[in-house]
């Protein structure tokens, strides 16, 4: 897998969101996504699951928990 695409550590995938992607990474917005992609049943998480499969949703998934514990995420 690219890393540039995937990335495959928390720090490339924070990189890629807050410079490739330029997405502020909030507390607000890391809550937002670990909800939409934690209900199976929402339209926000079948359109990410169709986009880039169960394993890199549960991938981003896991990142997003991970910057909860960011202590440089606000």
């Amino acid at each position: 897998m690219d890393d540039s695409v995937f990335p495959r550590h928390y720090d490339a995938w924070k990189n890629c969101i807050t410079h490739k992607c330029k997405i502020p990474l909030t507390r607000v917005f890391v809550n937002e996504r670990i909800r939409v992609l934690s209900d199976v049943k929402s339209s926000g998480y079948k359109a990410f699951v169709d986009a880039f499969g169960p394993h890199w949703t549960k991938t981003v998934l896991g990142y997003l928990k991970e910057a909860l514990r960011d202590p440089n995420i606000k």
